[in-house]
């Protein structure tokens, strides 16, 4: 039996990048689904700058440089740590001040049709990254590398599985994405 697949690593170098809607940043996307139902990306942050509001979006921004991020919704700032996914209403454009130049990552949903989830992990020995009962399973390795059957996956690169499975090990430090169908 053949098992379809469709994965992909997505180098740190390939990613395109574009300004903020508001102008006031940069993100590096790493890949879209269809009709802009999910995004996720790479956002530099130097200094200080308003979030732009996306209404029916939900977000996940988790800090993956080394400095952490405040952001004030208007009740005054949360430190954000690194490595905490943060989720919150896109259309809530916080205030945001990174205190040194640091990275986050993003994960956009529309929540009338998907659903996402971020998590931490440290891979060591062989496991799936598979997008089996989803739409869409990514890999961002923070630190060590991934070997896959598709090549080595290193710091900064990515494992997109939009379908079937990828069998990886490490040792690496990871964070995992997930886009759910709420269809």
């Amino acid at each position: 039996m053949t098992t379809v697949r469709e994965a992909r690593i997505i180098r740190r170098s390939d990613r395109r990048t574009t300004p903020w809607a508001n102008g006031a940043g940069t993100t590096a996307e790493i890949a879209a689904g269809a009709a802009s139902r999910w995004r996720f990306s790479v956002a530099t942050l130097d200094a200080g700058s308003t979030f732009s509001p996306f209404p029916g979006v939900d977000r996940i921004f988790t800090v993956i440089g080394y400095q952490p991020v405040s952001l004030d919704f208007g009740g005054g700032p949360t430190v954000i740590p690194r490595l905490s996914p943060t989720a919150f209403a896109g259309e809530r454009g916080p205030d945001c001040v990174a205190e040194g130049p640091t990275e986050a990552f993003n994960v956009m949903v529309h929540r009338t049709t998907t659903a996402a989830s971020v998590n931490i992990v440290d891979i060591g020995a062989a496991r799936d990254v598979t997008a089996d009962g989803r739409l869409a399973a990514l890999a961002l390795v923070l630190g060590g590398r991934l070997t896959t059957d598709l090549g080595l996956v290193e710091p900064g690169d990515c494992l997109l599985v939009e379908r079937g499975s990828v069998r990886v090990s490490g040792p690496a430090s990871v964070v995992v994405a997930e886009i759910l169908d709420r269809t």
